[in-house]
């Protein structure tokens, strides 16, 4: 029976993924571990006994990757650090994943880290890369509108929250209630939390409003469009044919609850539209 080795992906700002052993000859990956960080705020009031819970955040993690480095002799050791601390201390963010969660990603930025022999005249070397992750969360690889489209092989029933995909859906066409599915561990909020949050539509009219039912927000677009023109709003902000367009909006945003979200629309019968955002994780 083959065991197969623990696998971690590393993908550069503007390049593309790599299996994370390839930045040389005779690098392992072994293991990486992570945990939650929850910061919880209170108020305190003289006289009074006890703690008043004002909110809960999650702070930056760190994700430990532990490795394995394979070396012939000290020249071969200098040579192969080169190559991991020029790929790691670039000054970039880092997208990494690994085989244990294959369809989630984290966006990381390597703190300091040294590599050593494990004794004098060793050709082994053990050492740990911090990894610090400033948003706390992890991501789903592809973003909700994917889902259906993207290669199945980014997709992970196991442990990311997602029903049957034959019940979801993040496109709908001329429809006037709507039911949005969001997988995180948490409501999306593009005003309070900054997550990301796309609408695209498209319309051949006037006014009209999306209202989600489930957490109470709402949007409405006060102008008018034709039949090329595509809408998105962007988190807070609204863009027409990629112009700014806030000043035809009420200002108004949606967030999406966990789980299920009915969405009403009204004023445009006819409205195209897609949901398009990654799914959040706690860890």
């Amino acid at each position: 029976m083959t065991t197969q080795r623990p696998t971690m992906w590393l993908q550069l700002a503007g390049q593309d993924e790599i299996n994370i052993e390839s930045i040389c000859s005779g690098l392992r990956f072994l293991k990486d571990t992570s945990t939650p960080a929850v910061t919880n705020n209170y108020q305190d009031n003289t006289g009074s006994d006890g703690s008043i819970h004002n909110y809960t955040a999650y702070a930056k993690t760190t994700v430990q990757a532990n490795f394995w480095l394979h070396f012939s002799d000290w020249y071969d050791f200098k040579l192969k650090c080169h190559e991991i601390y020029r790929v790691f201390n670039n000054r970039s963010r880092i997208r990494i994943r690994t085989d244990a969660e294959p369809a989630t990603v984290k966006y990381v930025y390597p703190g300091v880290f040294d590599i050593a022999p494990l004794e004098d005249e060793s050709h082994d070397a053990l050492f740990t890369v911090p990894f610090d992750n400033p948003s706390g969360y992890k991501y789903s690889l592809a973003n909700s509108d994917e889902l259906l489209t993207y290669d199945t092989g980014v997709w992970q029933l196991y442990g990311q929250n997602i029903p049957n995909a034959d019940d979801i859906n993040y496109h709908f066409n001329s429809q006037t209630s709507i039911n949005v599915y969001n997988a995180s561990d948490m409501t999306i909020d593009p005003y309070k939390q900054s997550h990301e949050l796309k609408i695209i539509m498209k319309h051949f009219g006037g006014q009209f409003t999306l209202a989600n039912n489930t957490t109470g927000t709402s949007w409405t677009y006060k102008g008018s469009m034709t039949k090329s023109d595509v809408l998105e709003v962007d988190g807070l902000n609204t863009f027409k044919n990629s112009n700014l367009d806030n000043n035809n909006t009420d200002f108004g945003y949606l967030t999406l609850a966990q789980g299920w979200n009915n969405i009403s629309i009204s004023g445009a019968s006819d409205l195209d539209i897609t949901f398009s955002f990654p799914f959040i994780y706690i860890d």
